[in-house]
Parts: structure tokens; C-alpha cells; sequence
């Protein structure tokens, strides 16, 4: 059989659901009772939490940079791309010479660094948005950051406050409510999960 052959063979036997899936077991196996996943994810890797969330909730496959990224410092992303590329020998022949060890020794070490600056400062989300100043002193800064990562061209969802500021779901939906009567948002689908956009 030919290269092209095989590589054709191997790229229809992979789905993006398949991806999706392998790299959210993979997260919430290397982030196991750890709260909050997501936002350690982006003190490690750079990546911004919004975009973690979607993989760590196997609902996005990540785009290639973000994929060798991960892989990059997390062992467990790492061996599940080689599991399906069907090149499982090559994580256990990494394992057996120590690159592996290496990787967890990196990673305990930036997760060491990310707990003792948490400790010594406050967590800091950032607020960028433009709004009429006299519509702004009436939102909080939830909905301020939400309405900001909207204009950053985010597609957002009540979950996404959750996640990022820790609030309870039901404290995340009022505030959702409110950009709505406010007619700053308007829903892109109805129904669980619901995305918004701006108006």
C-alpha cells in the first residue's frame, strides 16, 4: 500500500469526534479534582479559558497550534494523539525513556509555580468592552466582561460565567436575563446551551 494510501486510510478513520473526545478525557484526567480546570489550563498553557472550556467539555476539537500546545505539556494529551495515529509503541517507547517523566516533572512544576502565585495574589479577569457610560454604571462586571468577550467576537454562553467567575448557574442566568431586557443581546438559538450575540 502507498503513503498517500495509508495516510488516506488513517485521516477516515479519525473523526473530529473522536479528537474531541480522546482530549477532554484527557484534560479532566490530568486536572482530576482540581477546581477550577479551566483556569489552570490557561495559566499553564496560555490558552485562553474560554477556548479550554469548549475542549475540556469535549464539545470542540482544538485547532492545530492549540493541539501541539497541549500536547506539549500534558502527558496524557500527548499519548492520546499517538493512540489515534495507531502509533501507541511510540508513547510506551517515550515512557520507557524517561521523556515522559520529564513532562510530568515540567508540568508539576508550572502547576507548583500557578498554586503559589494564586496564593500571593488575587485572580484577575480582565474587562475590555466599549458601552455608553451611562448604560455601563447599570451592569455588573460579569455582564461588563461577557459583553466585552462578545465584542471580542467570543460566542458566549451563561456556562462561560460560570466557569470563569464562579457563580452559581441560577446568579449567571439573571445576569444573561438582564443584557437581554437590557436589549444589548439577543439569543442565536434557543433551547440548553444557548449561545448569545450581540445585537
Amino acid at each position: 500500500m502507498s503513503l498517500s494510501n495509508k495516510d488516506h486510510l488513517l485521516s477516515a478513520a479519525i473523526t473530529d469526534a473522536m479528537i474531541a473526545k480522546s482530549i477532554a478525557q484527557a484534560l479532566r484526567h490530568e486536572h482530576a479534582n482540581v477546581t477550577p480546570a479551566i483556569m489552570q489550563i490557561e495559566k499553564i498553557t496560555g490558552i485562553k479559558a474560554i477556548t479550554a472550556r469548549k475542549w475540556y467539555n469535549g464539545k470542540h476539537v482544538p485547532r492545530s497550534r492549540h493541539l501541539l500546545t497541549l500536547a506539549l505539556y500534558y502527558p496524557q494529551v500527548l499519548q492520546a494523539i499517538c493512540e489515534l495515529m495507531g502509533i501507541g509503541a511510540l508513547w510506551q517507547e517515550m515512557a520507557r525513556s524517561g521523556i515522559i517523566d520529564k513532562m510530568q516533572t515540567h508540568l508539576d512544576e508550572k502547576w507548583g509555580k500557578w498554586k503559589k502565585q494564586a496564593l500571593e495574589v488575587d485572580r484577575f479577569v480582565h474587562i475590555h468592552v466599549r458601552l455608553n457610560a451611562h448604560v455601563a454604571v447599570q451592569m455588573n462586571q460579569r455582564q461588563l466582561w461577557f459583553l466585552g468577550q462578545l465584542q471580542q467576537g467570543y460566542k458566549m454562553q451563561a456556562g462561560d460565567l460560570v466557569d470563569i467567575w464562579h457563580v452559581h448557574t441560577k446568579t449567571a442566568k439573571r445576569d444573561v436575563l438582564g443584557l437581554l431586557e437590557a436589549e444589548l443581546i439577543v439569543p442565536m438559538k434557543t433551547g440548553r446551551n444557548c449561545r448569545y450575540k450581540l445585537l
